[in-house]
């Protein structure tokens, strides 16, 4: 097939190239040439930003389309418009943030999920030209407008428009970093860094995919002419197995301090943002990782052991050690939390 993946040169359209090239697909890229990347001789680049001049498009006959990285329905319309309405299959990559609360152990697609605001649109029609392909850009809005995206796309191709609702993508080259903090962290601990806080009770779910899995499952959608929703992410497991697990596979002296959850929002140490994999402590995020995949399971998505994750990721990251990672806690919010656990 003909396929054209919108963002190949990122984390998750890269994934979604390589799985591709690997199932012997003809495989073009839409990129602005921000990212680089290589995907070998066979693979053609066409430079584009989706946001402004098309035309590279036109006349240009795919048979799937791959879009990683629509944010507005707006870019939606514009791209589908200028590939024609030919395709066979669009899959959009749309995220569980759609479903802006999380209220039911093992929610499903045929859960309720707001439409995106006026005040939505007007967030992102604020936004600078150079923010417009950046998730983080969007904040609350994003979940939304993804939902809004899911319509346009049904909108204009019916039941060849799958829309993959994605949890958080975790591997090597995850620009994230939320499971790259702990492997990171885990894999220097000694010393006097060897006590590492982590939000109790060990048993709280963590639920994340690798970004091959998701791409193998993209493909699936392809082949198997797959239409209609998905959630797509991996089974909840239990961040105390995840961390000594990670502790394990790195060889690390770690001591894992749990930490009383009223003690962190006590220092004001921020979930998800300062510690990586803590769902916001409120009720409307209490299933956030717990989020049902039946369907998908049914219909072939299937994830790699966490360990074939965590091992790509450790070695990527101990070879890029001087980055500095894009959130976690500080050392002086560990010390903190340390104190609290006396």
């Amino acid at each position: 097939m003909r396929c054209l993946v919108v963002g190949g040169t990122g984390f998750l359209g890269g994934a979604i190239v390589d799985a591709l090239v690997d199932a012997g697909q003809s495989v073009s890229i839409l990129s602005r040439g921000v990212t680089s990347a290589s995907h070998g001789a066979g693979v053609e680049m066409i430079r584009a930003d989706r946001y402004e001049d098309l035309t590279p498009l036109e006349n240009r006959p795919f048979d799937w389309v791959f879009d990683t990285c629509a944010y507005t329905p707006a870019s939606v319309e514009r791209l589908l418009d200028a590939v024609g309405p030919s395709i066979a299959r669009y899959v959009l990559i749309s995220s569980v943030s759609a479903y802006g609360t999380f209220l039911e152990d093992g929610q499903a697609e045929t859960a309720i999920v707001p439409d995106a605001t006026p005040a939505d649109f007007e967030a992102a029609a604020r936004l600078a030209r150079e923010d417009r392909a950046s998730a983080f850009a969007y904040g609350a809005s994003y979940g939304p407008l993804k939902r809004a995206c899911e319509r346009k796309a049904d909108e204009m191709l019916g039941d060849r428009a799958t829309s993959l609702r994605v949890g958080l993508l975790v591997g090597a080259g995850d620009y994230s970093d939320r499971l790259t903090w702990w492997v990171r962290r885990l894999d220097q601990a000694r010393d006097d860094r060897k006590r590492v806080p982590a939000p109790a009770p060990d048993t709280r779910l963590v639920q994340m995919i690798d970004v091959r899995d998701v791409a193998r499952f993209a493909l699936r959608c392809g082949t198997d002419d797959l239409g209609g929703i998905w959630n797509v992410t991996g089974a909840p497991t239990p961040m105390g197995a995840v961390l000594s697990l990670i502790a394990e596979l790195s060889q690390s002296d770690a001591e894992i301090v749990w930490v009383k959850e009223d003690d962190i929002v006590a220092e004001d140490i921020a979930p998800w943002s300062d510690i990586p994999l803590m769902a916001p402590p409120i009720p409307e995020f209490r299933y956030f990782l717990s989020v049902g995949t039946e369907k998908a399971n049914a219909a072939g998505l299937t994830c790699r052991p966490l360990r074939d994750t965590i091992l790509p990721l450790l070695a990527w990251d101990r070879g890029r050690r001087e980055v500095p990672l894009t959130c976690g806690m500080t050392a002086e919010q560990e010390a903190r939390l340390l104190d609290t656990a006396q």
